[in-house]
C-alpha cells in the first residue's frame, strides 16, 4: 500500500482514538455515577416495600420515578454519545481536508 495511504490511515486511526479515549472515560465516570445511584434507589424501594414502609401507592409513584431517573440516564448517555460521534467525525474531515489542502498549496 502507497506510503501516504498509510500515513493517513494511520493519522485518522490517531485522531479519532485520541477524542473517543477522552470522551469515554467521561461517560465512563458519568454512567458509573449513575448506575449506583440507580441501583441505590432500587434497593432502598426494595427495602421499603418488604419492610412495609412503602405503601402500594407509594411503591407506583418511586417506580415512576425510577424509570424517569432511567430513562433520563439513557437520554444523557444518547446526546453524549451523538455528540463524540460528531466530533470524531468533524476531527477525521478536518485531516482529510488538510491532506487535500496541502497538495493545492
Amino acid at each position: 500500500m502507497d506510503e501516504k495511504v498509510v500515513n493517513l490511515i494511520t493519522e485518522i486511526k490517531n485522531v479519532a482514538s485520541l477524542i473517543l479515549e477522552k470522551d469515554i472515560s467521561n461517560v465512563r465516570g458519568f454512567s458509573e455515577r449513575q448506575v449506583e445511584a440507580i441501583a441505590k434507589q432500587t434497593i432502598i424501594i426494595q427495602k421499603g416495600v418488604e419492610n412495609g414502609d412503602i405503601d402500594k401507592e407509594l411503591k407506583e409513584f418511586f417506580l415512576d420515578d425510577l424509570e424517569a431517573m432511567t430513562t433520563n440516564f439513557v437520554n444523557t448517555l444518547k446526546g453524549i454519545l451523538s455528540a463524540t460521534i460528531e466530533t470524531v467525525w468533524n476531527a477525521i474531515i478536518d485531516v482529510l481536508w488538510k491532506v487535500i489542502d496541502s497538495t493545492v498549496k
